[in-house]
């Protein structure tokens, strides 16, 4: 019996290993064109596993000492000394910037107080002495804010424009990131982590009877590259109504429960569009170039 648990065993790893190598493809692509080295991709390795054996241990029994630490997690011994004693414990989330910015358009898409009689987004002067007003709508999403930065993102995300008036205007529900505003890269992170977090938690056999939402829909034997746009367009236009609908039951509901004052759980739905690259059938020593001989 032993020996089918061992194989079985290895082969669990063994997919894991697969799956892991999988999805690491398009984060080392997009570490490659970022410009960091492998490297510091080992350093970063290396810290997330020392972190992830003291946080994540069994809460049950005692906390792990430094040699559980470098057992479980096959880092020398040394390694663990010097992240436990030189980095600081990682700090509460800060509230970054596309956080509050996604805020603000909830609220003005769902509050009363920013709608106006055909429920549509009223638009707002920057800032008005009395009654509302785009600064007054930030300050309700984070105090500390400054408006005119949340603004300027804001437009340039084209979420909101100015209209005639120079008042600001409401005409997306959407936070959809140029690619060169720095946040999209936090943004990534903090989605792909609820991605993994879900299928972790899913994969998970303790959890076998209360499962999160993690639906999919594919082409069985793929589609016709032609297609592609209006499958995209079709997608994306549901997808757009079904979120609108959630946020506006999550608006609806956001200051009930027994106790509006404690804790809060940071919950949210993720959709996607995905198109797996065609993989090149040429090996990868023809891949790449022949290294330069050294004289």
């Amino acid at each position: 019996m032993s020996g089918v648990d061992d194989n079985q065993s290895v082969d669990t790893r063994r997919h894991f290993l697969q799956a892991l190598r999988r999805v690491l493809r398009p984060i080392v692509r997009l570490m490659i064109r970022s410009g960091i080295r492998y490297d510091e991709f080992v350093d970063v390795a290396r810290g997330a596993y020392v972190e992830s054996a003291i946080r994540d241990a069994d809460k049950s029994g005692p906390r792990p000492t430094r040699d559980q630490v470098a057992w479980i997690t096959g880092i020398r011994r040394e390694l663990v000394d010097h992240y436990i004693d030189n980095y600081e414990p990682l700090p509460a989330e800060d509230r970054m910037a596309a956080r509050i910015e996604t805020e603000v358009l909830h609220r003005w898409h769902t509050n009363p107080r920013y709608l106006g009689p055909t429920g549509a987004p009223l638009e707002l002067e920057f800032e008005a002495p009395e009654g509302i007003s785009f600064k007054e709508l930030v300050a309700q999403s984070d105090a500390q804010a400054d408006a005119r930065l949340i603004l300027e993102q804001l437009l340039r995300a084209k979420s909101v424009t100015r209209s005639e008036e120079n008042r600001i205007r409401a005409v997306s529900r959407l936070l959809i990131w140029p690619e060169d505003v720095i946040s999209e890269s936090e943004y990534w992170g903090t989605a792909l982590a609820r991605v993994i977090e879900t299928h972790e938690y899913n994969f998970n056999s303790r959890n076998a009877d209360n499962k999160r939402l993690e639906r999919s829909v594919f082409a069985d034997h793929g589609l016709s590259e032609e297609l592609l746009p209006a499958f995209h367009s079709a997608a994306q236009e549901r997808a757009d109504q079904y979120l609108y609908d959630l946020d506006d039951w999550l608006a609806q509901r956001a200051d009930a429960g027994r106790n509006p004052t404690g804790p809060r759980v940071q919950i949210g739905v993720h959709v996607f569009f995905y198109m797996e690259p065609l993989v090149e059938p040429t090996s990868k020593p023809v891949l790449a170039q022949p290294g330069r001989k050294q004289t």
